[in-house]
Parts: structure tokens; sequence; C-alpha cells
């Protein structure tokens, strides 16, 4: 298992979802491609300060959080082309 950070995101594993998405033990990262007026990506970091990093127990409700969250936040951005990979 990896035990390091990625982001303030404490032993992040990559989960198979429509964007690229990581998932840790006291938060998580998703990004996708959305061109606006700010920029080329959206990106969302979820921190859970009050989780401690080692305990395994909310990794599950935290990947149910960004399968839902995510996507309908990027629906509101309404994304231009996708940007260049």
């Amino acid at each position: 298992m990896n035990t390091g950070s990625v982001s303030g995101v404490t032993a992040p594993r990559s989960i198979a979802a429509p964007y690229k998405t990581v998932i840790g033990t006291d938060g998580a990262i998703s990004t996708t491609p959305c061109k606006t007026k700010g920029g080329n990506y959206f990106t969302l970091t979820l921190q859970l300060p009050q989780i401690k990093p080692m305990d395994q127990s909310h990794r599950k409700d935290i990947e149910h959080f960004m399968r839902a969250y995510f996507p309908a936040t990027v629906a509101t951005l309404r994304c231009e082309k996708e940007a260049p990979r």
C-alpha cells in the first residue's frame, strides 16, 4: 500500500472513474479537461483534516462523495471543448 501523500491526500489510490481521480484516507483529488475563461482544467481537492491519516474507515465514503459531487460540479461549469491533453 502506498502510504505517501499527494497534495495533502494520504495513501492515494487511483480509481476507475470517468475522471482522473485519486482517493486517500483523508481526502481526494479529481481533475478533468474543462476549457473556461479561467483555464483549461478543473481540479477539485477534498481535504478532511479531522480524519487521522491512517484511518482507512472513510475511504469508501470519500469515494462515493467524489463520484457524485465531481461530475455534478463539472456539469455546472459549462466547459467548452476539451482542453488539449
